[in-house]
């Protein structure tokens, strides 16, 4: 037997035989595994998306179907999703030299005035949604909801305008007296008449005659057209046996005579207004009438010899208004009368009432210390700080107002 040596030959054929391996050549395996998705997770999923979307959107459509008008889907797409704002934020000051407190209100949630020489809508950053002059020398402005009227009082001219533009300017036959317009856009115009005392005209969302009468026994100066565009009340006042006689007509525009009529001896109506709920509230020198014309009921509210100093007129809710016993219009009762003539609140204060408004349930008093906000029941929810020259205060919405001034216009939250 041949012994192994230490360094034996090595035969190259076995050698060439022999497997080796190298991790540099070899792929490393991953410790995990991975499969590939299903190929239609990405199409069931975009699927679910947008049939979750378009729920959202239909549902949010139909809570939102009557706001849905080609001018708010416009107005959104403008001024909410392009931002298109100029607006530098309040407080702001207003075109021309004087805005009275009438001329002050809020149109579509926003502020829209009406000065000297313009017409001015704004938007939330104070910028204007629309700036229109006019050459009206005695200037009155009506708004509800999303239109308003602007008309010369003693003059023949008249606008309609939304928030966005002047939809239509005109004039009337003769010197207007009034005017009013509803939700949907159908206005009324009251004016001197030719061969009457007084005569209303009322016309449709297109501008289009759609009722007229005429008034040969009061001299009628005031109108309020219901939010439907079929009725009108309008109040007007006589003289009758040496004494003053005031009357309030409702007025059906598929009728040719006068639906009713209420006459009030020795009290001067200075305004009145269609409630939602149907009933009219004309606002008194002696008292305030609640009128239900469907049912022909009346009920008052007395101002037990007290002076009417402020008041105002909501359609959804009813009135508010403040009666002083000084004679400097100071000592005020601020009362709160729901659209049944129910009272909800009433509270007092020594100062004067300078404005009053109502909305959701809120009642806003300012005064010339400040704004004062209460609940229904009385309970007050708050007390802000105004300038010393405020003199309107208008809700925008359930937290925030809108306050006039002398030269400028500014916005208070009302929560903080």
């Amino acid at each position: 037997m041949k012994k192994r040596g230490r360094y034996q030959q090595i035969d190259p054929k076995k050698v060439e035989e022999r497997k080796y391996t190298s991790y540099e050549d070899e792929p490393l395996k991953e410790s995990r595994t991975t499969e590939d998705a299903p190929p239609n997770t990405t199409k069931t999923f975009i699927r679910v998306f947008l049939i979750l979307f378009i729920s959202v959107v239909a549902v949010l459509a139909f809570i939102n179907l009557e706001k849905l008008t080609p001018e708010n889907i416009s107005h959104w797409f403008e001024y909410d999703l392009l931002g298109k704002t100029d607006g530098n934020g309040y407080p702001v000051r207003f075109n021309g030299t004087s805005v009275s407190s009438g001329n002050f209100s809020v149109m579509d949630g926003m502020p829209i005035y009406c000065s000297d020489t313009s017409i001015v809508v704004l938007n939330s950053n104070a910028g204007e949604y629309q700036s229109s002059q006019h050459s009206f020398a005695a200037p009155v402005l009506k708004t509800n909801l999303n239109y308003s009227i602007v008309y010369n009082a003693d003059g023949t001219g008249y606008k309609i305008i939304d928030r966005e533009k002047t939809l239509y300017s005109g004039n009337a036959d003769y010197k207007i007296l009034d005017a009013d317009i509803s939700s949907d856009g159908t206005y009324a115009v009251l004016t001197r008449g030719g061969d009457y005392l007084s005569e209303l005209t009322v016309y449709k969302n297109n501008n289009k005659k759609k009722y007229a009468y005429s008034f040969a026994d009061y001299y009628v100066n005031k109108v309020s057209i219901n939010n439907s565009g079929n009725m009108a009340a309008l109040s007007g006042v006589t003289a009758k046996n040496g004494g003053l006689v005031s009357a309030v007509y409702i007025l059906d525009f598929t009728q040719e005579n006068y639906f009713r009529k209420y006459e009030f001896d020795s009290s001067f109506i200075y305004d009145l207004s269609y409630l939602d709920n149907g009933k009219v509230i004309a606002v008194g020198s002696d008292a305030s009438y609640y009128l239900d014309a469907e049912n022909n009921k009346k009920d008052e509210v007395y101002y037990q010899m007290k002076t009417l100093t402020n008041y105002n007129i909501s359609r959804n809710y009813g009135l508010v208004l403040s009666l002083s016993s000084g004679s400097d219009g100071r000592f005020c009762d601020v009362m709160a009368v729901n659209a049944d003539c129910k009272t909800d609140m009433s509270i007092s204060t020594a100062n004067k009432v300078l404005s009053i408004d109502v909305r959701n349930g809120k009642v806003a008093v300012l005064l010339p210390t400040g704004l004062n906000v209460y609940d229904l029941t009385g309970k007050q929810l708050a007390t802000v700080n105004t300038s010393t020259d405020a003199r309107k205060a208008c809700f925008s919405d359930n937290s925030n107002m809108y306050i006039l001034a002398t030269s400028r216009i500014g916005i208070i939250n009302i929560d903080n």
